[in-house]
């Protein structure tokens, strides 16, 4: 049965007194090596101000791993008692520097450090009498029940967690892995997208209905945290989690929410070793920006890289078209043949097992329009296959690869596509990376020093070294560590093994 908490009084210190939930958000986070971050809209009377001095509409807090997240509350849920944010998605890693605010490890809230997908989203924006927005004067409770009409007639699928957010709601649909459903599905590129456009089709049918959903997708969103308070609307945040007539919860793959929701989503998986090589990016540095974009990555990786941003692009097409045929952009496909060599071209330049390739390589055949081969002259994926890893194979280039796919510098920022992309975004994304001399003063200054004043003056050269390498810090020895550590100016004592001492 719904529970309609009392509106509260912000002056009953009792009342206001913090009672958040991590129920509601393990329920959600399933996946006890992702990280959550955290977050707060800061108190207008005592604002926050960022580097320029200008307040700050949102402060990050904390990230924190999921299998931690109980027996860590206590420590930071203090800031979450008003307007409270955790992130709907589950990343990597923390970041490698302390907050300022709570001293534990920062949020690093990107698209390309995510890790799982644990439910898809959609926020209702109602309770705001002053918008001509079609129902944004509909009051939560009206919300509510109007979301509910639309799940039991199928016009969306039900709900796993409804939530009240203060003034709109809240719709999850938690989500679980293909093959493993006891945990939700990983973060892949080609997978972002098809959860992104089942946020979209979300917005669109509750639109439709004269719901008025917020116009927001990212899958590296926020939302208010269970039992926070909402400032505006003077209301705790609540959850309840829904259950069918079975008494069974409402979970979902992600092909399977995408399909009640009629979007095309192809399936296929780049297989393991690809998928390896082309993890997500850790922190690099350069020696000097526009000299080599991407150079650094090596033929494999490059070559995994471009298998994973063809089934992206293979993703948001929804389908790669016979030869010739329009795809709604525009573009001419230049044929499911010439698509099906690249894709093998890529996988054999991964490393990838051939057995797995042509497995991988019929994944994507029978995800053409039409499923390929369909035609007398349409040549068999395992002779595809077969002669590519017989040969050299040709060489690719970007340029050509975008012409080829219809990939303009729009759709490939769209994307956040690796590697098949116009020259200018790849240097856009060469430009955005530090240089050698940034990169160690940030090191420096953003990490040692930090990780120093976390750890209260007390560490090593090695345990630091560890830190960097737990991090994917380029520099991880002891030497390196040694050096950061004398040029912010903590020096060591002189009986090995006592604690150092900041000067």
């Amino acid at each position: 049965m719904t529970q309609y908490p009392r509106v509260l009084d912000l002056e009953d210190k009792q009342e206001t007194a913090p009672a958040l939930d991590v129920g509601p958000i393990l329920a959600i986070h399933r996946d006890d090596d992702g990280y959550i971050g955290f977050g707060r809209k800061p108190d207008p009377s005592h604002p926050v101000l960022d580097r320029n001095g200008k307040p700050k509409a949102f402060e990050n807090l904390c990230s924190i791993r999921a299998g931690d997240l109980r027996s860590m509350f206590p420590a930071f849920a203090e800031w979450l008692g008003y307007d409270g944010y955790f992130t709907v998605a589950a990343y990597y890693a923390a970041a490698p520097w302390s907050n300022r605010t709570t001293g534990l490890p920062d949020v690093r809230r990107k698209k390309k450090y995510l890790r799982s997908l644990p439910a898809v989203y959609s926020d209702i924006d109602c309770g705001r009498p002053e918008s001509d927005d079609p129902g944004a004067a509909l009051t939560w409770r009206q919300a509510w029940a109007e979301a509910g009409a639309l799940a039991d007639a199928g016009v969306i699928p039900q709900p796993s967690i409804m939530a009240r957010s203060g003034r709109g709601v809240y719709l999850f649909y938690l989500l679980r892995d293909v093959k493993d459903p006891t945990r939700p599905p990983r973060a892949y590129p080609e997978k972002v997208q098809l959860y992104e456009a089942c946020n979209r089709a979300l917005h669109d049918r509750l639109r439709a209905h004269q719901l008025p959903a917020d116009p927001i997708f990212d899958a590296a969103r926020v939302l208010r945290a269970p039992g926070s308070i909402n400032r505006k609307a003077l209301r705790r945040v609540t959850y309840v989690i829904q259950a069918g007539d079975d008494g069974k919860g409402f979970v979902y793959t992600l092909p399977a929410l995408a399909e009640a929701l009629h979007i095309q989503a192809p399936y296929g998986e780049l297989p393991e070793q690809a998928r390896a090589l082309a993890k997500p990016p850790r922190l690099r540095r350069i020696d000097k920006r526009g000299s080599a974009p991407r150079r650094s990555l090596g033929t494999s990786r490059r070559a995994a890289l471009r298998a994973q941003d063809l089934l992206t692009i293979q993703q948001w097409r929804g389908s790669f078209l016979k030869k010739g045929m329009k795809y709604p952009d525009g573009h001419s496909s230049p044929g499911r043949r010439s698509i099906l060599t690249m894709y093998a071209d890529f996988l054999k330049g991964s490393k990838v097992d051939k057995a797995e390739a042509l497995a991988a390589l019929r994944d994507m055949a029978r995800n053409m329009t039409p499923a390929y081969p369909s035609d007398p002259t349409d040549t068999d994926p395992k002779n595809l296959i077969e002669a590519t890893y017989s040969t050299t194979g040709r060489i690719w280039g970007n340029k050509n690869l975008c012409k080829l796919l219809g990939i303009t510098e729009n759709i490939a920022r769209e994307l956040d596509l690796q590697t098949i992309r116009p020259p200018a975004v790849a240097m856009e994304a060469d430009a955005a990376r530090p240089t050698r001399a940034e990169y160690v003063l940030w090191r420096q200054e953003e990490v040692a020093r930090k990780y120093l004043e976390l750890h209260r003056y007390a560490t090593t050269a090695q345990s630091l070294a560890k830190f960097y390498r737990e991090q994917g810090i380029i520099g991880a020895n002891r030497t390196t560590a040694n050096q950061d550590l004398n040029a912010i100016g903590y020096k060591g004592g002189s009986q090995g093994g006592r604690p150092r001492k900041a000067l």
